[in-house]
């Protein structure tokens, strides 16, 4: 295989895994990150699409693999059913062209299918490796392309490594360029690079509350969701799922933060979807918020 063609292949299975993963990305985004030009981008949409795969565009214009919507979808044949008329068409095609046709996609879709599902979970667990090897030999680490929810933005990060979370979704390291303690979700690092500067000795993780946030102390906070705001934070933020109780009268969250601004955040994303409970000196936060935000 030319080293053209291994490329060629590395672009479009990094592309599948972009347009079946979160957070959706625009046309440009999706160009940028790829590292490629816009007619080479559009001729990979047209190559996805005889393979057989759809891509979609939501209202704000960011491609998806309907695919991945859809999974589940009883209106969706899945690779079982594709499996049952591949071999039901094979028996009964005889020399017919246009089955050959129709078998060779077949093939193509079903091979496919798979890869698709599995590159979000590959591409994680190799980044999770990476994070781990950068903490074990304490060296700091460049992360690339990191999508960020927040500011809306992709960049590269200079960090130390401090630690991964429980359940592996996250990771805490020391941004150098900020002078702070950060919180990244491994599924939006798009690789991981080592540097020759070795971590500060003596430096640890100060813990951080479920909205990727440190303070000086906890916090008891508790606020009641509608079923929108309940899905985002279990979605987003799958730490926070212990601290949900459904009640007769609502969805409630009942938790410690660390610091005002990492649910302040979630709460002002949502308007008209969260009511602060408690305490009062969160709902002042918002206030004040709310009140910049009017000028």
């Amino acid at each position: 295989m030319s080293s053209t063609t291994e490329k060629g292949m590395h672009r479009v299975f990094k592309l599948i895994r972009l347009l079946n993963s979160t957070p959706r990305r625009t046309a440009s985004q999706l160009i940028s990150t790829l590292e490629t030009t816009s007619s080479t981008f559009y001729r990979d949409l047209k190559l996805l699409e005889r393979l057989g795969y759809i891509v979609e565009k939501d209202v704000n214009d960011r491609h998806f693999l309907q695919m991945q919507m859809e999974r589940g979808n009883k209106s969706v044949l899945d690779p079982d059913e594709l499996f049952f008329l591949q071999d039901h068409l094979q028996q009964t095609a005889g020399n017919s062209p246009q089955a050959e046709a129709i078998l060779h996609k077949f093939d193509l879709n079903l091979s496919m299918i798979p890869l698709a599902d599995a590159l979000p979970q590959l591409h994680a667990s190799r980044i999770l490796q990476l994070l781990r090897t950068g903490i074990e030999l304490k060296r700091c680490i460049l992360i690339k392309g990191y999508n960020s929810l927040s500011s809306e933005t992709t960049g590269d990060r200079r960090v130390e490594p401090l630690e991964l979370t429980e359940d592996f979704h996250y990771f805490i390291a020391w941004d150098i360029d900020k002078n702070r303690q950060s919180q990244f979700k491994l599924s939006r690092i798009q690789d991981i690079d080592y540097l020759e500067e070795k971590v500060t000795p003596g430096r640890i993780a100060s813990p951080m509350d479920i909205f990727g946030l440190t303070g000086e102390s906890w916090i008891e906070v508790k606020l009641k969701l509608s079923n929108l705001a309940y899905h985002l934070l279990v979605e987003e933020f799958p730490r926070s799922r212990p601290y949900v109780n459904r009640r007769r009268e609502g969805v409630f969250f009942e938790g410690q933060v660390r610091n005002w601004k990492g649910i302040g955040r979630f709460v002002l994303g949502l308007p008209g979807e969260v009511e602060v409970i408690r305490p009062v000196a969160f709902q002042e936060y918002l206030e004040e918020r709310m009140g910049r935000w009017k000028r």
